[in-house]
């Protein structure tokens, strides 16, 4: 590929280079030659960070003209804005001292559930300003743009019940001398990513912890605070036949809804053949791990599920290849097995109308993009997107803390006001390392909502809100607005179920709810004919 800068740089032929980031960092000397009019950026966020290599290449090159293209302009903090504003007009906002002492600093503040009034005023004046100031040079497009001209969409955020073995191996954790110490802040070098870590793993499933502990066991350099010292006597929880290679679906609750949900839409598929070879029925099925994949992928084996899979190993050249194979109406593969990290970003999977996001990131925008993949142009049916989350435990807290950061985003970028949302307090956003055996749903707890898991509207009306609904976040809180990011206040509007609710009207909801404890569920439907 080399060849091609020098190409460029020596023929008169080409005005406009394409090239990715990868392979401007490895040709940067000669492409610091060339003098360029106009530069512009796809997946700007990348640039989010002003130190990393490629946004300090790209600032050296000789161009004044930038343009940054990017859905997630606020992935995390407000300073990710700052890097990516700075890039494209510099000094406007002034030094990042200065931004943080201005805007981040009050607008963050006026956010936290202590704020006082005045602190929530200052914050939305200088959100206001942030936002009337970046908007002279900042084009805001929303998915709404597209809604309309797409089919029916049923997201799912469905609460799974652990099992009996991740509960047990869970308490054993959150009571072991590594988390204790965490908690009470003795170590210096706070080993809590480890932690995290290992309650991921289990709440995916057992096994991949058991498999981390048996490697950890053979690592004679283990330090005395690292993973080996966190499972301490993990190993004895386990049945004493216990292998990694022989997992049971049973021993984790997501990959038990995962199984029923799977039976029951391969069920409609062999119900309604003809339907299905267009693309009705099948499934993506998406997670951030290699080794989770795997086992997603000997479940597509356990219960003959014909499968194809993508992910960080899969050859650049042939992923397209693997997509549109996939996409054909004559495709016999049932399942897509996505890597989110690999295939989150650009695939389009119009090929099934089933999405299933197994596991969580810390980044809102990682899964926001890992379920644009099958609701986007070219969609012909409804789709159903699931997300499991294992009830009560540090998933709950992790898809919180997704919320709270596209709450964030709607503040500055789409100017949505603090007074239409609810935050969750800091104690309650990094309590992590705690275990809520008693709730059917913390999140939905975290609402105050009376509704007992029986909501089964949507969006009520707003003309008359003098009338007191339950589910509904007040007076003149009726309508949800679609145009802003997911937050506390439109959770409200979802419909709301109880794993005990006595029959719901989604067939796939109701095969699965026996292993489930809670379920929100939004319907978004087109505004106008297609």
């Amino acid at each position: 590929q080399d060849h091609k800068v020098e190409e460029f740089i020596t023929s008169p032929l080409y005005s406009v280079m394409i090239i990715s980031y990868e392979m401007l960092l490895r040709s940067l000397d000669q492409i610091q030659t060339i003098e360029f009019n106009l530069l512009i950026c796809d997946e700007g966020h990348r640039l989010k960070n002003s130190s990393i290599k490629t946004n300090t290449a790209l600032t050296s090159l000789s161009c004044e003209r930038r343009i940054i293209l990017t859905g997630t302009p606020i992935q995390n903090d407000l300073q990710e804005f700052y890097a990516l504003i700075e890039f494209v007009n510099p000094g406007i906002l002034g030094s990042l001292s200065t931004y943080r002492k201005i805007y981040e600093e009050p607008i963050v503040r006026s956010r936290e559930p202590s704020a006082t009034k005045e602190e929530k005023e200052l914050g939305e004046k200088r959100a206001a300003e942030l936002t009337r100031l970046t908007g002279l040079f900042i084009l805001r497009r929303t998915q709404e743009i597209i809604n309309k001209f797409l089919p029916p969409k049923k997201e799912n955020i469905i609460f799974c019940r652990p099992a009996a073995l991740q509960l047990e191996l869970y308490r054993k954790l959150l009571s072991s001398r590594v988390i204790r110490s965490c908690l009470q802040g003795r170590l210096e070098n706070s080993p809590h990513l480890i932690c995290i870590g290992a309650l991921k793993k289990l709440c995916n499933h057992p096994c991949l912890l058991f498999k981390a502990i048996k490697e950890k066991s053979c690592d004679p350099m283990a330090d005395e605070h690292d993973e080996s010292s966190l499972y301490e006597g993990l190993i004895d929880v386990f049945p004493q036949d216990y292998t990694s290679d022989t997992f049971s679906e049973t021993d984790s609750g997501k990959l038990q809804v995962l199984v029923k949900l799977l039976a029951a839409i391969h069920e409609l598929k062999s119900s309604e053949r003809q339907v299905w070879k267009k693309g009705k029925g099948r499934v993506v099925l998406v997670s951030s791990y290699t080794q989770t994949l795997n086992i997603l992928q000997e479940t597509c084996k356990h219960y003959g599920y014909s499968y194809t899979r993508l992910d960080g190993h899969t050859p650049v050249s042939q992923r397209q290849q693997i997509v549109d194979a996939f996409n054909s109406k004559f495709s016999p593969a049932f399942i897509f097995l996505l890597s989110s990290k690999a295939g989150g970003v650009g695939l389009n999977l119009v090929g099934a109308s089933h999405l299933v996001l197994y596991d969580i990131d810390w980044n809102p925008a990682t899964d926001i993009q890992a379920m644009a993949r099958v609701w986007r142009d070219g969609q012909k049916h409804t789709v159903h997107i699931y997300r499991l989350l294992t009830t009560g435990s540090i998933e709950e807290k992790i898809y919180q803390r997704q919320i709270s950061k596209q709450d964030l985003s709607g503040a500055v970028v789409d100017l949505s006001k603090t007074s239409e949302h609810i935050h969750f307090s800091v104690e309650e956003l990094r309590n992590l390392f705690t275990l809520h055996e008693d709730s059917s749903c913390v999140t939905h707890d975290l609402l105050e909502c009376d509704c007992m898991g029986k909501k089964d509207h949507q969006n009520p009306s707003s003309e008359n809100p003098s009338v007191s609904r339950s589910c509904q976040l007040g007076q003149n809180h009726g309508k949800s607005n679609s145009k802003k990011p997911l937050s506390m206040s439109q959770l409200m509007q979802w419909k709301h179920f109880s794993g005990q609710h006595q029959t719901l009207a989604d067939p796939f909801l109701e095969r699965i709810k026996e292993n489930v404890s809670f379920i929100f569920q939004n319907v978004t439907s087109p505004t106008s004919p297609t």
